[in-house]
């Protein structure tokens, strides 16, 4: 028996074969379950695959030469309350690895509920823009501002009150914020410059920090 292909779908066929852009297919087909949480924004499947959230990064753990971040420990423990014991579905952007050979995701679990976005909403994950994996980042950035505004998580400890004229440079292109002296900050071009008076206002825009030169408290 002929199985009907939608017209959106053949046309997303024919833009892969002539622009080499995604398929339309990009969900996983079949369902997973987590077999190890990793640290906040990673976990390992039982078919042995690491997966990475797209889109948010949490503050990490001990790992090498590098202590634990104020909240990594915290963030752990949410993605494994989250995921744990859960049938998890996965959705694919653009990329589908990373670098590391990590899968790259948003991770949906049976019940709906989004997990990249909820750690940010809970407060245990900033939103990380990186394109061309960014098909979610508006979901994400709203999640991001809902925690803010409810003081959650490693929001707490950013200062908001702070305010100094320029005291962060934010590159609209990266979507990256710098210190007003770090050099590769000063690189930025006049047409991606964008000022912030704090860190807490460079979050609220969606950027994040840069990690050349931004030292966070909430990053080892």
């Amino acid at each position: 028996m002929d199985r009907k292909v939608p017209l959106v779908c053949v046309a997303g066929i024919l833009v892969v074969l002539i622009l080499g852009m995604p398929p339309c297919f990009a969900e996983e087909n079949a369902s997973v379950r987590v077999k190890w949480i990793a640290d906040g924004d990673t976990i390992i499947l039982q078919d042995g695959r690491h997966v990475r959230y797209i889109g948010i990064d949490t503050p990490e753990i001990d790992h090498q030469n590098h202590k634990a971040a104020p909240f990594g420990y915290e963030a752990r423990t949410v993605n494994r309350q989250l995921v744990e014991g859960w049938t998890l579905r996965l959705v694919f952007d653009w990329e589908k690895k990373d670098h590391y050979g990590r899968v790259l995701a948003y991770v949906y679990r049976r019940d709906g509920l989004f997990i990249n976005a909820e750690i940010v909403r809970q407060g245990y994950a900033h939103v990380l823009y990186h394109p061309p994996n960014i098909d979610k980042i508006d979901a994400l950035i709203a999640a991001q501002r809902e925690a803010m505004q409810a003081n959650r998580g490693v929001w707490q400890i950013i200062d908001k009150t702070q305010r100094t004229q320029q005291a962060f440079r934010g590159n609209r292109r990266s979507r990256r914020f710098h210190t007003r002296y770090c050099p590769k900050g000063k690189q930025i071009s006049k047409g991606n410059l964008i000022w912030f008076e704090n860190e807490w206002s460079a979050f609220w825009a969606g950027y994040a920090p840069a990690r050349e030169c931004v030292r966070l408290r909430t990053m080892p």
